[in-house]
């Protein structure tokens, strides 16, 4: 029984009215219960564009989770979905209009830096342009590169978290202080053959071939393919981490945990073979599996000693793609410009660090090599006049391991000079026994304070805000791409591997039966259930 009162017109009294029957499931209020139909998804604008002025990534759940805890409504997901991307418009304008607003930004790069690189791809759908994918190279970036930076780029690529759910690229080299210095971004509906050939030789046009040129990618096929191919005589490395946890699906153990990192890091090759055999020996298709499947190089022994980096993992492009995170969710043209304006921040600070810098060498790596000279346990049996010595381990003369280092090549037999650029601890012994002769001579140029001042001597621009870009007419209106459905919500972060915390197997969920409880069935394919409960399930259906 339900009752119901309300105000008599013209008078003072109150009209109860009883309704007797069953207030059933027919009723369309009973059916729309615990949703608030009266509020819109401009209402839902309105309340959350503050909370998207500060974090772009928040995703419509959890707006309409702080929506019901402060509000206490409940609204349909719908609603605020829609209502998310009419804040995202009214902060960053329409999404429709954001491709074809490349074309002005392009506009104002040429005019503001010269010699800077966008390039629009686009092509032709259902007689529509839409846009397709891009290439950005800021000229300060390039000519930073390739005047003060060792020949060294970190190539990868991060999932985009706006509308356009594409791929940022990046090519990332590192500076005398070994600080992440971006070169180029691209960005690409999905990662092909196609679209990574497409970018490297984007990439190729901007930087050219430079001598002892390293790239670093990780395992996917369409990366190493796009650089094989562009660049087929640079030396390639692939990272060590991404190896190591395809490794790890399929074999481990603890011959594994003991040799497989060392033998990354090991410059010797007969300390490579010495851990490479000792894998070999333990589980011989587990080697089988590593030369046919990562033919790449993935260990320093193999490694070429022009770039004079020694890293054996892409960190530096994860590093950008940690960087650049919470901008991910912006359109297109606010994403270039945002980064633009990252990237003129940081050379900001980075100038006036350099203006600060004494001395040949960075100080970072003088006080490494300090360092390095605290309890050197080290004997230069002889020494020529041409400075090239023999060293070994103290008291092992004629029984340990035998160092030849040669100060005018600037090379050790254990590699690790010559690789890095940095003298080893056999190089600084030898180094410090030679009265007069300072170790800072004998770093390699690329570590210099004059490299990393001329790495940031140019200028990334300063340039306004998108409402006074100078209109730009390509002949056409650039659409936005077409969008691929994908099931479930859009994801914000990369999937983590098992060997990370994440599940290697995707999550099972099966169905319990409402009659016997039982998982894998639903209620009118039940066996096991009362026949009275399935015919009573029946009738109500």
């Amino acid at each position: 029984m339900y009752l119901a009162a309300n105000m008599c017109f013209f008078s003072t009294f109150f009209q109860v009215k009883v309704n007797p029957h069953e207030h059933g499931n027919g009723c369309q209020s009973t059916r729309r219960q615990g949703s608030c139909v009266g509020l819109s998804q401009f209402w839902v604008c309105s309340k959350v564009i503050d909370w998207l002025k500060e974090d772009g990534n928040v995703g419509a759940k959890e707006l309409q989770r702080r929506l019901k805890d402060l509000y206490k409504v409940q609204i349909s997901y719908r609603k605020v979905y829609k209502g998310k991307y009419l804040a995202m418009d009214q902060l960053y304008g329409p999404w429709g209009k954001s491709f074809h607003n490349l074309f002005r930004f392009k506009a104002q790069l040429e005019q503001s830096s010269p010699g800077s690189v966008l390039v629009i791809d686009h092509h032709t759908i259902n007689n529509k342009v839409r846009f397709n994918r891009l290439f950005f190279a800021l000229k300060a970036c390039v000519d930073g590169f390739l005047r003060g930076c060792r020949p060294y780029l970190a190539v990868d690529s991060t999932f985009l978290t706006g509308r356009f759910r594409g791929q940022l690229c990046v090519a990332c080299a590192v500076d005398a202080h070994n600080w992440m210095y971006p070169v180029a971004i691209g960005v690409i509906d999905s990662e092909t053959n196609e679209n990574w050939i497409w970018f490297m030789e984007r990439l190729k046009e901007a930087i050219g071939t430079p001598e002892g040129m390293t790239f670093h990618t990780d395992c996917g096929q369409a990366v190493m393919n796009g650089v094989s191919q562009v660049f087929p005589t640079t030396e390639h490395r692939e990272c060590m981490y991404h190896l190591v946890q395809n490794f790890k699906k399929r074999y481990s153990g603890r011959v594994f945990d003991d040799h497989l990192w060392a033998s990354s890091y090991s410059w010797s090759p007969y300390m490579f073979k010495k851990h490479y055999e000792a894998m070999a020996a333990a589980k011989p298709e587990a080697m089988k599996y590593l030369q046919e499947n990562h033919k790449k190089l993935w260990t320093r022994s193999q490694y070429t000693t022009l770039s004079k980096v020694d890293y054996v993992t892409n960190n530096l492009a994860e590093s950008f793609n940690n960087w650049v995170k919470p901008e991910k969710c912006k359109h297109l043209d606010d994403l270039l410009d945002t980064i633009r304006q990252m990237l003129l921040i940081k050379w900001n600070h980075r100038k006036r660090v350099a203006a600060k810098l004494n001395g040949k060498i960075m100080p970072h790596i003088m006080q490494r090599l300090r360092e390095d000279t605290y309890n050197l346990d080290i004997d230069v049996i002889t020494a020529s006049p041409e400075g090239v010595a023999e060293l070994c381990a103290k008291g092992l003369q004629g029984t340990g391991f035998r160092f030849v280092v040669n100060l005018a090549d600037r090379t050790c037999s254990c590699r690790v000079w010559q690789g890095s650029g940095i003298p080893c601890k056999h190089a600084i012994a030898y180094i410090t026994s030679i009265p007069g002769a300072k170790l800072e001579d004998y770093v390699d140029e690329y570590f210099s304070v004059n490299n990393f001042r001329v790495a940031y001597d140019g200028s990334i621009p300063s340039i306004p805000d998108k409402s006074m870009w100078p209109e730009a007419e390509p002949g056409f209106f650039l659409n936005p791409p077409l969008l691929k459905s994908t099931g479930g919500g859009r994801r914000k972060n990369r999937m983590k591997s098992a060997l990370e915390g994440g599940s290697s197997q995707r999550k099972s969920k099966k169905h319990e039966c409402p009659i016997c409880h039982q998982l894998g069935h639903h209620w009118y394919t039940c066996k096991n259930g009362n026949p009275e409960d399935i015919a009573a399930m029946e009738a109500a259906r």
